[in-house]
């Protein structure tokens, strides 16, 4: 399944997202091992979320809301409409991941 970044609309494998954008970031291996090991609910602690950051990567309250992506231009500002509508569908689907993933993918956010 693709879920889209909200600022680029560039379309992003939610394997990649859940798996190797992990591998994406200056994170050693026994770090990355440790993220991995973490229910969902717990990466995107602030302690990864900088780590994403710097990566290029700004997520909602879940991996699956893409809000600013590596591909994104310098500058780019994210739609905000879309942020707004992908924060809603967050809040209503909360702890099912595959369902907003699934939801996102059918509505092209």
């Amino acid at each position: 399944m693709d879920v889209h970044c909200s600022t680029c609309g560039e379309p992003w494998d939610t394997y990649h997202l859940w798996h190797d954008a992990i591998g994406e970031t200056g994170l050693t291996g026994t770090e990355i091992r440790e993220w991995e090991s973490l229910p969902q609910s717990e990466k995107l602690a602030p302690q990864w979320r900088k780590e994403f950051e710097a990566a290029g990567y700004i997520f909602g309250r879940t991996l699956i809301n893409l809000i600013r992506c590596p591909a994104c231009p310098k500058g780019a500002q994210p739609d905000a409409e879309k942020v707004q509508l992908k924060a809603e569908i967050e809040g209503l689907l909360a702890g099912d991941e595959d369902g907003l993933a699934a939801t996102f993918e059918d509505l092209g956010l």
